[in-house]
């Protein structure tokens, strides 16, 4: 998630979900031919992942564009983007 305040400071927060088949340093355990069907299993259907961030923005701030972008690593490297949804907030 980022944040842009209407002064142009950039604000940035990321959240980090490893499936089955990867371990606690990012690397794949078996090959992306073998975790197919466990990722598959670990991403629930119908299931809404809550998160909360929260930045600290100037006193003086007035509004923040904030953009959230969902990456899906199938091979560890590349990312692909599955999902973005982007929000002007206003400050009163």
């Amino acid at each position: 998630m980022t944040a842009k305040d209407n002064k142009g400071k950039t604000y940035k927060e990321t959240r980090s979900y490893y499936p089955i088949g990867v371990d606690l340093d990012g690397y794949m355990r078996y090959g992306a031919w073998q975790i197919k069907e466990i990722v598959d299993l670990t991403l629930q259907p119908k299931t809404t992942q809550r998160e909360q961030v929260v930045f600290e923005f100037d006193k003086d701030v007035e509004s923040a564009d904030v953009t959230v972008n969902v990456y899906y690593y199938i091979s560890g490297k590349k990312g692909d983007i599955i999902y973005t949804k982007s929000k002007h907030l206003v400050f009163k």
